[in-house]
């Protein structure tokens, strides 16, 4: 019998061997990853999922702006969101009903998903040369539903996940052999590209040109030698391209906006929004280490699962004992960026997260903010193939399925979808109010003037034409519309409390203006349309086009 069952496991193993050899792996991760995703995006359009965000019009509004606006140009990229998930929406924001239905935006991030997978599976078969192993790493990102949703709108987490996915694999190649320098040139090129996507991209090229210096220190503090000027070719060919993308974005900053640190100075900026909850002191995390570590584990295991999360930090401390891993502790500090960089921000109070399993009832709002655990999931998905890889048969089969009861868990309901939750219920929730239904009834044509920041209607819904949109980076329209509200808009849409509302109905010389040439359309208590009394003239219709031919 004995002899039997070793006949059997050889056969098993024969069989294995042969489908990793054969079976082209690569090709079907890619198609399965497309799949999913067209899976998940047509669910979200189905149900209205793909611009839930609040920020996914934002994102959509600035692509669009750059080619279709009463201004058009880069300078609408503007100086808080880094400008590479912008511009990959462009070939696709062309399309007004690509535009207005957030597919734009899901092409995007679908794309960036199915490359995302891809990566992630080979970077588990770089370390464990396990195609197995690889596919239970792909397959637990893959199959994470808050992936899958936030792969189908156009939010800018999916491109960053890319970069850093892409960044991170030859980063890894070139740490387990020192000679491959055109992974490392490859590492720094998707390391630039990650850090114009977001800030957290910064973070991680500066955490990698910090790994370089750890594998070289012995030269470095000798400062001769072969070796140290290894150091120096290989140190400089990474962080020229990796560190050119912060240069590129501060230099944009100081040009356009005259602050080369506009992006965290400015009123639009993250820090700036941060300031309100702390003067209401309901910023918990802020200056307090202790809470920012707990706040960004529990957001992390929130995106991930319960389940998965615990196999991850399984697999992270069975590979750091991993004696056969020479270069294991570089690689996870490669792996655990996300959580540096939140855990940082978070007690500097650069974000803000709310999480009802933390966040005190007393709060205005339990839910914001807990997509940035999503950044995690690479991380859990790497360290579950590891697992996977380590572990004797049977525990193989029980990896595999725990990983796939998460999945179970989150397609019956049993686990949220945190990320779907904070777009339907938190606060980023895009607001819907009653009077961008009205608006898409009864506008018939021309400007409209409105603070695009307060997000007072949704230009998609109400729709507007972007081009006969009047918001702040239209130079010289949005100045000239607060001092001479008559001089360009045909319509007047105001918010309590935001700058078209503070600008000209609360001045009582500017609002003896707008009732003079307007009249009041709509009214709710929290938002006025003004419509024009008298239809444009030839000499203001001239203005606007005399306006439009000025560089913003």
């Amino acid at each position: 019998m004995n002899i039997n069952i070793t006949l059997d496991l050889k056969k098993i193993t024969r069989v294995k061997e042969w489908v990793e050899a054969h079976l082209p792996w690569e090709r079907v991760i890619l198609l399965t990853a497309l799949l999913l995703a067209v899976i998940a995006t047509a669910y979200s359009f189905s149900h209205d999922y793909i611009v839930m965000y609040g920020d996914a019009e934002s994102h959509l509004n600035i692509a669009k702006r750059t080619i279709n606006s009463i201004t058009p140009g880069f300078a609408q990229l503007g100086g808080i969101w880094l400008p590479i998930p912008h511009m990959m929406m462009v070939p696709f924001i062309w399309s007004d009903f690509l535009w207005r239905t957030g597919l734009a935006g899901s092409i995007v991030s679908g794309f960036c998903y199915v490359i995302s997978g891809f990566y992630l599976f080979k970077l588990v078969r770089l370390i464990t040369k396990s195609t197995a192993a690889a596919t239970v790493g792909f397959l637990t990102f893959a199959l994470n539903l808050n992936i899958l949703y936030m792969q189908s709108t156009p939010m800018t987490e999916l491109p960053l996940i890319m970069f850093f996915m892409l960044s991170s694999y030859y980063f890894v190649r070139f740490v387990l052999d020192d000679k491959r320098v055109l992974s490392l040139i490859a590492a720094g090129f998707f390391g630039f590209m990650a850090t114009l996507s977001r800030y957290d991209g910064w973070f991680l090229v500066m955490i990698e040109a910090g790994v370089i210096v750890l594998m070289y220190l012995p030269a470095i503090l000798k400062r001769n030698g072969e070796k140290w000027k290894m150091f120096q070719g290989k140190f400089l060919a990474f962080i020229t391209p990796a560190f050119f993308g912060m240069i590129i974005w501060t230099s944009w900053d100081y040009l356009i906006l005259g602050d080369p640190f506009y992006f965290t100075n400015s009123q639009f900026s993250a820090k700036s929004q941060q300031s309100s909850w702390l003067a209401r002191g309901e910023l918990p995390a802020y200056h307090n280490i202790f809470q920012s570590i707990i706040y960004y584990l529990v957001t992390a295991m929130s995106n991930i699962g319960l389940i998965v999360f615990v196999l991850s930090i399984i697999g992270l401390i069975w590979y750091l004992r991993d004696k056969k891993q020479q270069q294991r502790l570089l690689i996870a500090l490669v792996m655990i960026v996300p959580f540096i960089f939140y855990i940082v921000t978070l007690w500097l109070g650069q974000s803000v997260i709310f999480i009802p399993h933390l966040t005190p009832v007393s709060f205005e709002w339990r839910l914001f903010n807990v997509r940035y655990g999503l950044m995690a999931v690479p991380f859990a998905a790497f360290f579950t193939g590891y697992l996977f890889f380590r572990c004797k048969p049977s525990g193989r089969a029980l990896v595999l399925g725990l990983s796939l009861a998460q999945f179970a868990l989150y397609i019956v309901g049993y686990s949220q979808v945190i990320t779907l939750a904070d777009g339907t219920v938190g606060l980023s929730h895009a607001k819907r109010p009653d009077a961008e239904v009205w608006m898409r009834d009864h506008y018939n044509g021309g400007l409209v003037l409105m603070d695009d920041y307060a997000r007072t209607m949704s230009l998609l819904r109400s729709n507007i034409p972007m081009q006969e949109s009047i918001y702040i980076g239209n130079k010289p329209f949005w100045d000239e519309s607060l001092r001479e509200p008559e001089k360009y808009a045909t319509w007047i849409v105001m918010q309590k409390d935001d700058t078209v509302w503070n600008s000209i109905y609360d001045d009582p010389l500017k609002q003896g203006r707008l009732f003079k040439y307007f009249n009041k359309a709509y009214t709710s208590p929290e938002i006025l349309i003004f419509k024009r009394i008298k239809p444009l003239g030839v000499d203001e219709k001239t203005l606007i086009e005399n306006g439009r031919k000025k560089k913003p």
